[in-house]
């Protein structure tokens, strides 16, 4: 059964943007909030916790940007989240 025309993307960038949002952007993001975790939490339990639920928030994230309409703010969503997280891990070093 193939897809409704109206739901499909035409641009050639959103498509190719909101790929490598989900795929390389969800990476990072996953990764700062980790990082992020470690400062808050016992390193040793995030890397264990880290390890096993690493591949279900990327999954998640990945989700995430393919729910949003627009690519650009699928972006500034893991963007904010990578940057809160980078500041936590900045500030709690």
């Amino acid at each position: 059964m193939p897809a409704n025309k109206k739901y499909l993307t035409r641009s050639r960038w959103a498509r190719t943007s909101k790929f490598l949002a989900a795929f390389f952007g969800g990476y990072v993001t996953t990764s700062a909030l980790f990082m992020g975790f470690s400062v808050l939490l016992n390193p040793g339990i995030v890397f264990w916790t880290g390890s096993y639920l690493a591949f279900i928030i990327w999954m998640a994230l990945m989700l995430l940007v393919y729910q949003v309409r627009r690519a650009w703010v699928s972006w500034i969503i893991l963007t904010g989240i990578t940057v809160v997280s980078a500041l936590v891990f900045y500030l709690g070093k």
